[in-house]
């Protein structure tokens, strides 16, 4: 089953901006640095093209004059009748939710909200002054998933340390994650029991 996530999400996204979700992804997800052993499964290329396929169809675009590329960074990206399109992939065992952007770039992160982490995580992971920006309540996984999608829009990965990342939240489903390089708005909600974050833009 998919589901067009504009339609569900609790804020607005940028023009152009579009994300489809769809469960029960065969996936494989490997061991990481939430020190978590992987699962079985299989990541499937097609599955992804699927779901492109028909978020492009949603929004009135012949997905035939779509392609899925990648850059040397392993950054997905798309061309569009030539032109560039920003796109972020992001799956678990449970969910796999495509995002694409006309106008510009994007990054997606989705974990299941009750995911057992590591007990130090946290500790890992966060920016030593961020504690002053930050209600403790915030759950360490919406925590990763809002750092991972910011490094996924700027394409580094975890080549960039999250606790390098600084976190502000703006409100309720929207925060700032200031990795050293300038500011990106990242809008971050709850969906079928899974955290999804979506790195909008820079600001």
């Amino acid at each position: 089953m998919e589901w067009y996530i504009n339609e569900h999400a609790p804020v607005p996204f940028p023009e152009g901006c579009f994300l489809m979700a769809a469960d029960q992804v065969p996936v494989l997800v490997s061991a990481n640095a939430r020190g978590e052993s992987g699962a079985p499964g299989l990541q499937s290329r097609a599955v992804v093209n699927v779901v492109m396929e028909k978020l492009l169809t949603r929004r009135g675009v012949d997905p035939r004059y779509f392609q899925l590329k990648k850059q040397k960074s392993g950054k997905p990206y798309g061309l569009l009748n030539g032109h560039y399109v920003g796109i972020s992939i992001s799956h678990c065992t449970s969910l796999l939710v495509c995002a694409l952007h006309t106008k510009g770039e994007t990054g997606i992160d989705v974990e299941p909200c009750g995911r057992p982490l590591h007990p130090r995580l946290r500790e890992r992971i966060s920016h030593p002054d961020e504690h002053r920006d930050l209600p403790e309540e915030l759950s360490s996984i919406r925590i990763w998933t809002i750092k991972e999608a910011a490094l996924k829009y700027l394409g580094t990965g975890l080549r960039h340390a999250m606790s390098r990342i600084r976190l502000k939240r703006v409100d309720e489903h929207l925060f700032r994650a200031d990795p050293g390089s300038g500011p990106v708005t990242v809008a971050s909600f709850a969906f079928r029991d899974h955290w999804i974050a979506v790195a909008l833009k820079q600001e």
